[in-house]
């Protein structure tokens, strides 16, 4: 048991209060802090240049993009606390309003609004205007019905200068490169362009490793890009002073309760990366839930039986392939078995998606009529 006062915090407490506490935590890994540091020198080079620049932070799913993007809001957040702006004190605006994941916002007394980063989510089949409309909705402001191009810059650059906006991360980025429109499908990309060339804004893109593909047509936004970070999942690598169980240990000592749980044990950390693939997203998940599990059982710590109960319960996966069961697991061979029942569950999906007879339907005459 942990020594001191800690020894009997969590046993003391609600299990509300330890559930809610599971959602809260963060460990900064050396990528994190990698792809953390292409969108703090996005932000520095502001106003370097005639032009503004771009950068991208790109991944699979489940790697930890947005979490990386939404750390570094509370970073620039952090340096505004206590600035002073027209000899007053900038305030925080209310959370409720300006979500602290989608901008930071102050309020200047007198003044209006300082929003220095903000975040647009790009939508599936985005075109040039309705990706700039959500930037201009970002930034507070609604356009006018029929607005030209002219218009929506002036309005854009207007709002850029008054509100002090260095940066926009746009979050969702491989939406415009998988467009069908029958035009120019990257055209979504040239609002980026704009806001670059002619409001001097600085734009971050996060998405999918394919969220470049839109600078191969584009030869200007090219030439605009500072660099580029993609983001991986934990390589299985069982060095007890390596990241992915530097990871694990620091996620062990934070779970809700006086016990450890050793999920850095050599074995263990083996186990959830079968289970995870490496992905952060996908282990905190497995752990949040069998972390709830032992909550609500009174347990004293996360265990390897609680893991694979929710591993079964998740995935519907027989317990013979299941790696927190299976005796003395081996990678590839799981991998491979994995690979195998996710085919197979794929071509049953694709066979249930074959178009059905439809029902004949009743007659609205009834008979003798």
């Amino acid at each position: 048991m942990r020594d001191g006062e800690e020894s009997m915090a969590w046993a003391s407490r609600s299990a509300e209060e330890r559930r809610r506490h599971l959602g809260e935590f963060l460990a900064v890994t050396p990528t994190m802090e990698e792809a953390m540091g292409v969108l703090r020198r996005c932000y520095r080079a502001w106003h370097e240049g005639p032009q503004a620049s771009c950068s991208f932070v790109v991944g699979e799913t489940g790697v930890g993009k947005t979490t990386a993007a939404d750390e570094f809001l509370e970073e620039v957040r952090g340096e505004y606390l206590g600035t002073l702006k027209d000899d007053h004190n900038l305030l925080l605006a209310d959370a409720a309003e300006y979500p602290h994941t989608m901008s930071v916002t102050f309020e200047r007394p007198g003044h209006g609004l300082v929003r220095p980063v903000l975040k647009v989510f790009v939508d599936k089949k985005a075109t040039f205007k309705q990706l700039f409309a959500a930037t201009l909705t970002a930034i507070g402001v609604r356009i006018p019905r029929g607005a030209s191009l002219a218009e929506m810059t002036s309005i854009a650059r207007h709002q850029i200068r008054e509100q002090g906006i260095r940066l926009i991360i746009f979050d969702e980025c491989q939406h415009i490169t998988e467009s069908n429109l029958t035009r120019d499908p990257y055209e979504a990309a040239d609002v980026f362009k704009v806001l670059m060339k002619e409001a001097r804004v600085q734009v971050a893109c996060v998405g999918l490793p394919h969220a470049t593909d839109f600078l191969l047509e584009n030869a200007q936004l090219e030439t605009l890009k500072d660099e580029e970070f993609r983001m991986m999942p934990f390589a299985l690598d069982l060095d007890e002073r390596g990241e992915y169980r530097m990871f694990l240990k620091a996620y062990s000592d934070d779970l809700p309760f006086d016990e450890p749980s050793h999920l850095d044990e050599s074995a263990t950390a083996l186990r959830l990366h079968m289970a995870s693939e490496g992905y952060v997203a996908a282990i905190t998940k497995y752990v949040s839930l069998a972390a709830k599990e032992a909550i609500d059982r009174g347990k004293e710590a996360v265990t390897v039986p609680l893991l694979a109960e929710v591993y079964r319960r998740k995935t519907g996966t027989p317990d013979g392939e299941n790696p927190f069961l299976i005796p003395l697991p081996d990678p590839d061979g799981f991998r491979a078995r994995r690979q195998g029942r996710r085919q197979e569950k794929l071509a049953e999906a694709r066979k249930n998606r074959a178009p059905r007879k439809a029902k004949p339907g009743k007659s609205p005459l009834r008979h003798g009529a």
